[in-house]
């Protein structure tokens, strides 16, 4: 079984000029810790999760951290990571679930050449082994 057997579909992303509070509603509508950040055509530039977004500061120059959505313009360019994990749609779930672990992340954005076809998460993973 392979990534692309089991990823979550439709692809859903943000774009880099998202704002924080769109990409935590997106979060939480869609299930996802982890939401990819893709280009014009969907080509993968990084990624946002729900710590990146709690640790945002506020507002521009406050030191603290704030969770709080209200602090100006921020957006996804602006925490996102560009280093992370994301997988090849061909990625066996035995090494995609080895990876994941490694990596602590539980959710993973699915690539093809690049773009983003579908997320996968630790539930995808577990809910593949429990039917096979």
């Amino acid at each position: 079984m392979r990534a692309r057997d089991i990823m979550t579909t439709p692809a859903y992303a943000l774009t880099p000029s998202a704002t924080l509070e769109e990409a935590a509603e997106m979060m939480t509508a869609h299930g996802f810790t982890t939401m990819p950040v893709v280009d014009a055509d969907g080509q993968l530039l990084g990624l946002v999760s729900e710590e990146d977004i709690l640790r945002a500061p506020a507002a521009p120059g406050d030191p603290d951290t704030g969770v709080m959505l209200d602090g100006g313009p921020r957006t996804a360019r602006s925490v996102m990571r560009t280093s992370g994990l994301a997988v090849p749609a061909d990625t066996d779930a035995r090494e995609l679930a080895r990876r994941m672990t490694d990596a602590g992340v539980r959710s993973a954005p699915v690539v093809e050449g690049g773009h983003v076809v579908g997320m996968i998460t630790f539930q995808d993973v577990l809910r593949a082994s429990v039917h096979h």
